[in-house]
């Protein structure tokens, strides 16, 4: 497909950008890859010396952070648009990363890329493991070059995605603006039943899986929200705390059990005999 659309604005990309965004609870890699292919569209059509004031009014963004989407877009768009790779269990594993271990696995080099994803098991990391997982290959790595080379000396390691350094995801992760940091569970691989017990099951656990990753990365918004109101309202954050509180609370007593079983007013004594 081509990047630029006849007939297309600026304007009516911004406006599916930040759908996309709005959508998207978690943002998903596949949601980057997205987002950037579209940024990529409106770089061609925004006027000569606007873009960055195009990024700011237009779909909140700096240019750090476009640069960053339509980078992974380069790296993983073709891989999860390709009708080749849709069988390829590691294509498939690209559908469940979040947008942070797409870029931590910008330091692997693209021709390991797959073999590294399907060693370890990627798509249930957090995104912190996962960046442990990098660093520590890239010194193997180091290490074996200089046992080769007797080279003496040991390279600074840095953050694998684009050049930032030691340091720079919990700026990232505090960052304003609209990209939060995916807060994963780590879950046990799914062994697939040799048959579906119901044609519908296969669509209601993936809509499962979508609301409940929507809640945890809500929660963790929402934690985030407590302590930035602890410095500037400790009451209203009190008072936010005790409400939300409550809303857990209910929802952890609902799914004691869920559905509820049926109950019934039918009551039967001892020597009640039934018809």
């Amino acid at each position: 497909m081509s990047d630029v659309i006849s007939a297309r604005t600026p304007g009516q990309i911004a406006s599916e950008i930040n759908l996309i965004k709005e959508q998207s609870g978690q943002m998903l890699l596949v949601n980057a890859v997205e987002i950037g292919r579209r940024l990529t569209e409106a770089k061609k059509l925004v006027p000569h010396g606007e873009w960055i004031n195009w990024l700011k009014e237009s779909v909140s963004y700096s240019r750090s952070t476009a640069a960053r989407l339509m980078k992974t877009y380069r790296e993983y768009g073709p891989k999860l648009t390709s009708p080749d790779g849709e069988d390829s269990s590691n294509v498939a594993a690209l559908h469940h990363l979040g947008y942070m271990q797409g870029l931590i696995l910008f330091g692997v080099p693209d021709e390991e890329r797959e073999q590294f994803m399907a060693d370890n098991g990627v798509e249930t990391m957090s995104a912190r493991e996962l960046q442990q997982t990098v660093k520590e290959r890239k010194q193997a790595s180091e290490e074996n070059d200089q046992n080769s080379e007797a080279s003496p000396g040991t390279a600074k390691i840095q953050e694998p995605w684009n050049g930032l350094e030691t340091g720079k995801q919990q700026e990232l992760e505090r960052a304003a603006e609209p990209i939060p940091v995916v807060t994963k569970v780590i879950m046990p691989k799914p062994v697939r039943p040799a048959e579906s017990v119901h044609p519908d099951s296969e669509r209601y656990d993936t809509q499962y899986a979508m609301h409940r990753d929507n809640i945890l990365n809500a929660y963790a918004e929402l934690l985030k929200t407590l302590v930035a109101l602890d410095r500037t309202d400790p009451v209203k954050k009190e008072r936010n705390r005790k409400e939300a509180l409550k809303i857990a609370t209910n929802m952890a007593t609902t799914l004691k059990e869920y559905p509820p079983r049926i109950k019934t007013n039918l009551k039967i004594h001892g020597n009640t005999t039934l018809p």
